[in-house]
């Protein structure tokens, strides 16, 4: 295992870089429900109910989309949690990690403006961008990993399970993504179902 650098770590400040992830998490958050705003300015006479009912495309994707940035910051917040140190690398990792997670606002909004077509473009390209976030999060992990920044009170089956559970995550995703082609139901039902049944499968076995 190589720590780091005594020189360069101590010019990064972990606790910033959390810091700062938790900012851009609550803008993303909070985004997601622009879609739902721009149609409000409804003319006089308009049916009321029946235009919000119009919008029910953008209410799924903003529920979705708000519980999937949740869980992604859930899971940033945990194994964040473990890490000691942070270094120019983590950094950059990170940067890119949160990259993707500003995209998702734009996946959400495509999403819930064509999720009524029948079109599978969308769903799947929604599901890619959610692949690519969860591939990231693992990416900050192995790199944590690699340069001893991760705590030493976790012990190697810890550790071990983390990984697992990263791999895993992503392993899901990437079938979501075929999912996807079949609707945005299948899609969920990755996340939501076979998900944590295949984590608690593989941990068990692991075991």
């Amino acid at each position: 295992m190589v720590a780091p650098a005594e020189d360069e770590s101590s010019a990064y400040d972990l606790a910033r870089l959390v810091y700062f992830s938790d900012a851009v998490f609550a803008i993303v958050i909070t985004l997601l429900v622009l879609p739902l705003t721009s149609d409000v300015g409804l003319s006089p006479g308009s049916d009321l109910a029946s235009a919000v009912w119009d919008l029910w495309p953008r209410f799924v994707s903003f529920v979705l989309s708000f519980l999937v940035v949740g869980q992604f910051w859930v899971v940033h917040h945990r194994i964040y949690g473990l890490f000691v140190g942070c270094d120019r690398g983590l950094v950059w990792v990170s940067l890119v990690n949160l990259l993707t997670v500003c995209f998702v606002p734009f996946a959400a909004a495509l999403l819930g403006e064509h999720l009524d077509t029948g079109g599978r473009f969308p769903v799947v390209f929604y599901a890619a961008s959610l692949t690519l976030t969860s591939i990231t999060f693992t990416t900050a992990w192995l790199y944590a990993l690699s340069r001893g920044l991760v705590s030493e009170r976790e012990n190697h089956v810890r550790r071990a399970e983390v990984t697992t559970r990263a791999f895993v995550t992503n392993g899901v995703f990437l079938v979501s993504i075929g999912a996807a082609f079949f609707g945005l139901l299948p899609a969920v039902l990755c996340w939501v179902v076979l998900l944590p049944l295949v984590r608690k499968v593989v941990l068990r076995s692991a075991v």
